[in-house]
């Protein structure tokens, strides 16, 4: 029995923990299927050894030992199958995991384009308050030729009535 588990990032985290448990409870049920058909196994053989000690008649023997053969066969066939399931169930997670980073790194490429461009913005900022702090300390030097300018005007508006006043 193969799980097939689909990891989607938009659900819930509790309909992932309903999966999980789930597929835990599957997989605990196949391990003690395989424990109870094991036990069985085992109860068998043993029961046929036992018609050994009693039947000491070689067409007996055989018989008996051959489905002891088969029994032991039977095991190793569902431990095989066991690692199988195991394997496959693996490579669904590792599949899932190849997904989950290829998101990690798309998402990674992402924010490192977005931290050049801020970067980019941090430079453009810091040239823009340079300039303004130049114009800043340039703006004292003409404010005093501007106030000279407004004397020289103030002077000018105020000597034609001077001459006015002398004509």
């Amino acid at each position: 029995m193969v799980l097939i588990v689909c990891a989607g990032f938009g659900r819930k985290a509790s309909s992932q923990n309903v999966i999980s448990q789930q597929e835990e409870c599957l997989k605990e049920l196949e391990e003690l299927k395989f424990e109870i058909q094991k036990c069985q196994f085992e109860r068998d053989e043993l029961y046929q050894i036992l018609d050994l000690y009693i039947y000491d008649e070689w067409d007996h023997r055989l018989h008996v030992e051959l489905p002891v053969l088969q029994s032991e066969h039977e095991m190793r066939m569902m431990a095989m199958q066991m690692m199988t399931n195991s394997i496959s169930d693996a490579m669904e997670r590792y599949k899932e995991l190849i997904q989950v980073n290829s998101s990690y790194r798309i998402r990674q490429s992402q924010l490192l384009r977005e931290q050049a461009q801020l970067e980019n913005n941090i430079q453009i900022l810091l040239n823009e308050k340079r300039k303004l702090l130049v114009e800043q300390t340039e703006l004292p030097a003409s404010s005093v030729e501007a106030k000279r300018l407004c004397e020289e005007a103030g002077m000018n508006i105020c000597d034609p009535r001077a001459k006015q006043q002398q004509v």
